[in-house]
């Protein structure tokens, strides 16, 4: 056996399963972490928008991703990993945005959770961990796939967002 073939078989016994493995989303795996935010925050706007929902904003310069009416989300993307979780990275607390939404790619499906930006905060939605050490600006928050909702219950979660606002 060459030298390669023996160190790839070794690699081989020591490697995870890999869940991505035929999996129609796998692409997404591929991308660096700008496109994959680009790419998730186009997917909300497009799938609320054949929901009958209408966004704005969306733009690299706008100070919000997304903004539904007078609601404004800070969209956050992230792909399943090994080990059963997401980890959405750069949660910050000193932009302003009313909703954090996070969306969860996995192999085979899309998952979300969207909490009120207070509600982050205060680590109702999670764990904050900071992303380096000695700074307080940006965190990390990681939920695992049984936290998260199947992205088709989103249009009512966002309707139900809407509401709240409309009656407060």
């Amino acid at each position: 056996m060459n030298p390669v073939d023996l160190l790839a078989s070794i690699i081989r016994k020591h490697s995870p399963e890999d869940i991505w493995r035929d999996s129609p989303l796998i692409r997404y795996r591929m991308l660096g972490n700008t496109n994959r935010g680009e790419i998730g925050e186009e997917f909300i706007r497009q799938y609320l928008l054949q929901n009958g929902i209408e966004t704005g904003n969306g733009d690299r310069t706008s100070k919000t991703d997304i903004r539904i009416g007078t609601v404004q989300l800070e969209i956050k993307t992230a792909s399943l990993g090994a080990n059963g979780t997401f980890q959405f990275n750069h949660v910050r607390l000193d932009r302003e945005y009313d909703y954090l939404l996070c969306l969860g790619i996995c192999p085979h499906d899309i998952v979300f959770g969207v909490w009120r930006k207070g509600m982050v905060a205060e680590h109702k939605a999670g764990r904050l961990v900071r992303m380096a050490e000695g700074q307080g600006v940006t965190f990390k928050l990681t939920k695992r796939l049984d936290e998260m909702i199947p992205v088709r219950e989103l249009p009512v979660g966002i309707r139900e967002i809407l509401s709240e606002r409309n009656n407060a």
